[in-house]
């Protein structure tokens, strides 16, 4: 039996900023900005029947550079008023939301991203556990685990830009049992081929959908090489890229099968079996022999 899943990546643009943000009132008018933008993207992703839509990294905070202990600016990203807000657009438009954010969680600055159920309820969240030397220099906490989310559609999960870079992550979630990879990122300036081959990596090695969400230019602007990467959309297990938002500001939506017949049949690892790739390849691990990765620096 199939299931038909429409995967929507949300393609903003980069902040545009509104004068030094040093205060509360002036993040409050780029939070609001930013808001806008994501109840017109999100409206979009409704329009189009998509199932799940996903931002960018830092979606509801871009350009707002603020000293993190300033809890009148970063808040509580579970209880807080953008919580409240982004659960009823959720339920507004019935769909799943991924929201990635930056704020405090249990009183520790994170980056990480919210997922919302089509009721609007938060059924979880993910702290990003690459964080980038600068980020942990500018307080935020690393996280420590790989969740992944129950959908009435299948199972996903999130990494968060740099968490890419890391084969583990990816790997990681797809044993926790994810079919779909979401990426939120602000990745920008490896080169094109690069990031392409890293990306369509994930995809091919986990058998999982991987959906890249980045940032478009702002209207008017021309992309250059070390950009945000634009191109959101999705990858499919074979690495290929089946939806794709170019450098415009809008929404990419891909109508995938998650149990699309992906079975394999007397190659080099089975012989006279029907098995997925994804059994065949998780299946062969040995993770006894794997030590060299979890051996502390």
């Amino acid at each position: 039996m199939a299931r038909i899943v429409r995967i929507a990546a949300a393609q903003a643009p980069v902040h545009e900023r509104l004068g030094p943000v040093v205060n509360q009132p002036l993040a409050d008018q780029q939070k609001a900005y930013r808001r806008k933008l994501i109840e017109q993207l999100v409206t979009q992703a409704a329009d189009a029947r998509a199932d799940i839509v996903c931002f960018a990294e830092h979606a509801t905070t871009q350009g707002i550079a603020n000293d993190p202990s300033r809890r009148d600016i970063w808040e509580d990203v579970i209880a807080g008023p953008t919580a409240k807000w982004a659960g009823d657009l959720a339920a507004r438009c019935k769909l799943y939301l991924v929201l990635p954010v930056k704020g405090y969680i249990d009183g520790q600055l994170r980056n990480a991203a919210i997922v919302y159920d089509r009721r609007g309820r938060i059924i979880g969240h993910y702290c990003k556990v690459h964080c980038t030397c600068g980020e942990v220099e500018r307080g935020v906490e690393p996280g420590d685990s790989w969740p992944v989310f129950q959908a009435d559609f299948g199972t996903f999960g999130v990494l968060i830009c740099h968490d890419i870079s890391f084969p583990e992550s990816a790997r990681c979630l797809a044993l926790n049992g994810a079919e779909i990879l979401f990426w939120p990122t602000h990745w920008g300036g490896w080169g094109e081929h690069h990031d392409h081959i890293v990306i369509a990596s994930r995809a091919i090695d986990n058998a999982a959908w991987v959906v890249q969400v980045s940032l478009a230019p702002l209207p008017g602007a021309l992309w250059h090489p070390g950009d945000h990467i634009a191109n959101s959309g999705v990858i499919s297990p074979l690495g290929q890229r089946i939806s794709n938002a170019g450098q415009r500001i809008g929404v990419s939506v891909a109508e995938v099968d998650l149990d699309a017949d992906q079975r394999i049949v007397d190659n080099f690892s089975v012989q006279g079996e029907q098995i997925t790739f994804r059994e065949a390849m998780l299946g062969d691990r040995r993770p006894g022999t794997y030590g060299a990765i979890t051996r502390e620096k």
